[in-house]
């Protein structure tokens, strides 16, 4: 990498931490509580394990370090607001992957993700990518299904977003011919515009109901 790219990764560095703590923050709007979080250990409490300790770029709690939480993800997935943004997100991933492909991959709907990951680690998981290398990719996407109840990879460019849509019909096309492969259905690729109109959205949804 040359002494311009040096710059250039800097500087988008630097936009996307700024970027992760306005998400946070909007985020905690959404859900209306405090456990969201930028740079969560997923594992940190595992640490006697010695095992690999991911790090999610944004995680919306409540966070099962020391017991199974399914019940209450249930529970959060019954209120109306949560269910509304959601459902959006799953919207925009059907968008995404429809416009850089054949149909070879069909979007999972947001009754078939329900349950995919029901021990889950974290509510919602999110991986933001930008300038990273392909193996990298792979990794933040099985981060975020492996770990978040939905899982959400924010590709930073369009290139970007090709990239991941290229990596789920990679896997989908593993298990397709019947080989070793990871399970990502509960896994949406959503851009930051299309997340800010999700919440922006949702916001205003609550809002108009709170004058109601």
């Amino acid at each position: 990498m040359n002494y311009i790219d040096m710059i250039g990764k800097k500087f988008s560095d630097n936009h996307i931490k700024v970027y992760q703590y306005h998400l946070r923050d909007r985020l905690k709007e959404v859900f209306d509580f405090e456990d969201v979080y930028e740079e969560w250990s997923a594992m940190r409490d595992e640490y006697g394990l010695s095992i690999y300790c991911p790090r999610l770029d944004i995680a919306v709690g409540p966070f099962a370090t020391h017991e199974r939480l399914g019940h209450i993800y249930d529970g959060m997935l019954r209120n109306p607001v949560i269910e509304s943004f959601l459902r959006k997100l799953v919207e925009y991933n059907k968008v995404n992957l429809e416009r850089y492909q054949d149909g070879f991959v069909l979007p999972s709907e947001y009754e078939e993700i329900l349950f995919t990951n029901y021990n889950a680690r974290c509510f919602i998981s999110i991986e933001i990518e930008h300038m990273v290398s392909r193996k990298h990719l792979i990794g933040g996407a099985v981060n975020a299904s492996a770990l978040g109840r939905f899982g959400i990879i924010m590709p930073w460019s369009d290139e970007k977003l090709k990239a991941f849509v290229k990596l789920i019909r990679y896997f989908r096309y593993l298990n397709y011919a019947d080989k070793n492969t990871f399970n990502t259905s509960n896994l949406l690729i959503v851009t930051k515009e299309q997340m800010d109109n999700a919440i922006v959205e949702i916001l205003n949804q609550k809002n108009q109901n709170e004058f109601q």
